[in-house]
């Protein structure tokens, strides 16, 4: 079954502002991380269930992977796999409190 890969607003969001952040001083580093995002994406979609599962409180996050991009390790893609589609919900640094934003902090 060929499953396709189905990107949220907020993931849109995360890829652009990255992009552009890491494109102020390093072009060539920001098309770097777009190859690198799109070859992480490529993957995740061959093999969905190689990304580490995250235990979360909340369980509207249940199943949710967490994938890093490659060459860029500190960036991680957060993503769910469904009836044939991988769903990426969120892509950020590792620095940021990600329960937070993922809304599992009570």
């Amino acid at each position: 079954m060929e499953r396709k890969l189905v990107r949220t607003r907020a993931a849109e969001r995360d890829l652009a502002e990255q992009v552009e952040y890491i494109a102020r001083d390093r072009p060539a580093a920001a098309r770097r991380y777009l190859l690198a995002l799109e070859n992480a994406f490529d993957r995740m979609l061959e093999m969905p269930e190689a990304g580490a599962t995250r235990a979360f409180q909340d369980p509207r996050l249940e199943g949710i992977r967490m994938w890093p991009v490659p060459g860029f390790p500190r960036f991680l893609i957060f993503y769910r796999v469904q009836q044939g589609e991988v769903e990426v919900i969120r892509i950020l640094h590792g620095a940021r409190n990600i329960a937070r934003i993922l809304g599992d902090e009570h």
